[in-house]
């Protein structure tokens, strides 16, 4: 976004435009008709002093100005009509396959008849979630097969920071997602990140827009001789958690992030402190690391294993010794987060892996609780019995 223009807004409450406010109010009827006849004597004299030609001149530039703008906005106008007709071809010959990985921001989609979304009003039965009006009915918990439990209340400085009570909140609150990105363990990726260009042939990003899949990748604890430490590897910079260690993990997060405030190096710093004390995933891999021998072991995060009686619900906190284990080689599943001590290649997180959420998202899940798991545990809307639906993948 262009930087404004110094003087642009006609509005600022500066001392200068309220001097200047001051000073025409307190101004008689006689001064302001004075002021106005001044005004137009000088511009009748100005205009005396300009040639025929120069006249002639300065008209020609406005007519051309003036040209060029409606001939600017007619243009506009005639490409956005030829792009709502081939949407809406498209709309009627495809009926909407794939739509959304073609998605154009200037396309009025929500125009067309097809497209109904109305108002998020209707209230599921089951969990009482609200929904739009032609959302289907199983869409939300599946008709009452899936139970999640409450939301466990976050603690201190989180939960302040959240609902606003913490004297940081307003800071918090206002760049939540640079925070959260602060402390996320894996990068963020998609198939095509959309870039827009001006005239120029600069580059600018008025909002982030991708098209395709979205995916995250994840390295390994240590990062290579030489290289900086990046989202995961960030948890392990100064080894114990000493005075010199949380600095050098605040000041690396928020240089990462340019956040360069005292209030926002403070909520960081807190917030490091928290997760180190609760967050299971990080536990499990500080537990394992000084298990890895050499680069060759890695940590890897079984995606379906559950402890007997435990994951009833959805969103548990995982236990170290039975969702994690120490392994040499590359004999692991698709599915798999495998972790190593220091590598140079990423590797890509399922979206059916039950940390994928956990480790993308921190902040919300903030005892690396378990996020979307192909093996959610369901019941019986009726009679309440519990049953486990797995499906089968590729």
């Amino acid at each position: 976004m262009p930087r404004k223009r110094k003087g642009a807004d006609l509005s600022r409450n500066t001392s200068k435009t309220r001097s200047k406010r001051n000073l025409r109010s307190e101004r008689s009827e006689e001064e302001i008709q004075q002021e106005t006849t001044d005004a137009r004597v000088s511009m009748a004299r100005l205009r005396q002093e300009q040639s025929e030609d120069t006249r002639a001149e300065r008209n020609e530039v406005i007519r051309l100005q003036q040209r060029q703008s409606r001939r600017f906005t007619a243009n506009r106008r005639r490409t956005n009509d030829q792009q709502r007709q081939q949407v809406h071809r498209a709309f009627t010959s495809d009926l909407f396959l794939r739509l959304a990985f073609h998605y154009e921001p200037d396309v009025e989609y929500y125009a067309h008849t097809k497209v109904v979304i109305g108002a998020m009003d209707k209230e599921c039965s089951n969990c009482h979630a609200l929904k739009f009006k032609n959302e289907p009915a199983g869409m939300c918990c599946a008709s009452g097969k899936v139970q999640l439990p409450d939301i466990e209340t976050p603690p201190e400085p989180l939960n302040g920071l959240l609902i606003g009570t913490d004297p940081d909140s307003n800071v918090f609150l206002k760049s939540i997602r640079t925070f959260n990105s602060c402390f996320q363990m894996t990068s963020f990726g998609a198939t095509e990140i959309v870039r827009n260009t001006n005239s120029l042939g600069q580059q600018y990003n008025s909002t982030f827009k991708i098209r395709g899949q979205v995916y995250h990748k994840i390295g390994s604890l240590l990062p290579m001789p030489n290289e900086a430490h990046k989202f995961l590897q960030i948890y392990f910079m100064g080894g114990e958690d000493s005075g010199s260690a949380l600095a050098n993990r605040v000041n690396a997060r928020c240089d990462y992030n340019n956040l360069d405030s005292f209030f926002a190096k403070r909520i960081v710093s807190e917030l490091d402190a928290l997760l180190n004390e609760h967050n299971e995933l990080l536990k499990i891999f500080k537990s394992h690391m000084h298990k890895l021998q050499n680069d060759n072991h890695a940590i890897v995060i079984n995606p379906d294993k559950t402890p007997a009686g435990e994951h009833i619900r959805r969103f548990n906190a995982p236990v170290v010794d039975d969702v994690a284990g120490i392994m040499v080689g590359d004999c692991t599943g698709t599915r798999e987060i495998v972790v190593r001590r220091r590598s140079n290649n990423l590797q890509f997180i399922a979206d059916t892996h039950r940390s994928y959420d956990a480790l993308q998202y921190p902040l919300i899940f903030w005892k690396g609780q378990d996020g979307y798991c192909i093996n959610i545990k369901q019941r019986d809307p009726v009679s309440g019995t519990s049953f486990i639906l797995k499906l089968i993948t590729n």
